[in-house]
């Protein structure tokens, strides 16, 4: 789920802003595509010789759009480099600006996470506009690697009898971590380790899916019906096909999510978000939907020759049966995912 971005500019806050403009829509929608991250926007307006906020850090990508008026902005060193929180600055922690520039309508500004700044409307001015864009939170290497090793954990641990071993008795009363125990973590992940190296198997899950239920859907002008109703021919055993809206659709792998299922057989899974609604995008609502199919893990190879290709026979397609193949992409056809070409 992602976190409410804090305020990155300074000013009496307008947003975040639900996409309802159809411009900035259009420019967030073309970021998360190129970005692969989830794009927020807020916007603030701040009268004359005024200032919003004190010195702080975000744990965001920052750009900002000067839209009216102007701002006198300081950028300072970083305290804690690409930070992962927002946090407040004291003055006399900051030291003196690293740059320090007036925006004027239609300039561009950014500047990377954890940069500490400050912004103040001039005095004799009516009063500054401007959105911030923000991007690339809760997305580091420490953020993957949390949402890799589970997946990683319950694949290993089927082939790997240690790892399904009890832990020693009483070692959840004990005060510290016991050297037997270090000894023990330290080489099942050395062993985890070895067996990352050279993978190509698709590892994100939570990460992939959040992206797909929470980005923005493709922008459109006018009714959108291409994004919810499957148009064209429908696919069959002769026919070519191809992926559309291939930014806007994930595929992964993961334990099959049926509660009545105790082998808990790892399944494919694709989200997308050609069903999302912009009017709640960021808004922080907890019953987002997913919107997407799963299917066995038999169907990967050929799943991927679609992920891959320009366009594909479904002859063509790594099944076992023809009735694998159409089965596959008509599902994939009724959930607006493949095209005939």
């Amino acid at each position: 789920m992602p976190k409410k971005v804090k305020p990155a500019g300074d000013g009496k806050e307008e947003g975040p802003v639900p996409c309802k403009q159809h411009e900035l829509w259009r420019i967030q929608e073309k970021l998360e595509c190129y970005f692969g991250s989830l794009v927020g926007s807020n916007v603030y307006i701040t009268p004359a010789g005024s200032q919003g906020l004190p010195p702080h850090y975000d744990d965001v990508e920052v750009f900002i759009l000067q839209l009216e008026g102007e701002k006198h902005w300081r950028l300072y060193h970083p305290t804690v480099p690409l930070a992962r929180e927002y946090s407040l600055e004291a003055e006399d922690r900051i030291g003196r600006p690293a740059h320090e520039f007036t925006l004027k309508p239609g300039d561009l500004l950014y500047f990377p996470r954890g940069t500490i700044h400050q912004a103040d409307t001039p005095s004799g001015l009516a009063h500054s506009t401007h959105v911030t864009i923000s991007t690339y939170q809760s997305s580091s290497w420490g953020d993957f690697l949390l949402d890799t090793v589970s997946g990683l954990v319950f694949d290993t641990a089927k082939a790997d009898v240690e790892l399904r071993a009890g832990i020693p008795r009483q070692l959840l009363l004990q005060v510290e971590t016991t050297a037997v125990a270090t000894r023990k973590l330290s080489g099942f992940l050395r062993m985890l380790a070895d067996r990352l190296e050279g993978t190509k198997e698709l590892l994100s899950a939570d990460m992939k899916k959040d992206f797909a239920m929470n980005r923005l859907p493709p922008y459109y002008l006018g009714d959108g019906v291409e994004l919810s109703t499957p148009g064209g021919q429908l696919p069959g055993l002769d026919s070519t096909v191809r992926l559309q809206f291939r930014d806007h659709v994930v595929l992964t792998v993961g334990p099959d999510q049926d509660p009545s299922d105790e082998t808990r057989e790892k399944m494919v899974y694709i989200y997308h978000s050609l069903k999302n609604r912009r009017e709640t995008h960021m808004m922080g609502n907890e019953e987002t939907e997913s919107h997407g199919l799963r299917f066995p893990l038999s169907h990967i190879d050929a799943l991927k020759q679609i992920w891959n290709s320009s366009a594909i026979s479904v002859k063509d397609l790594k099944l076992t049966t023809d009735e694998e193949k159409q089965s596959l992409v008509l599902s994939l056809w009724t959930e607006c995912l493949i095209q005939v070409v």
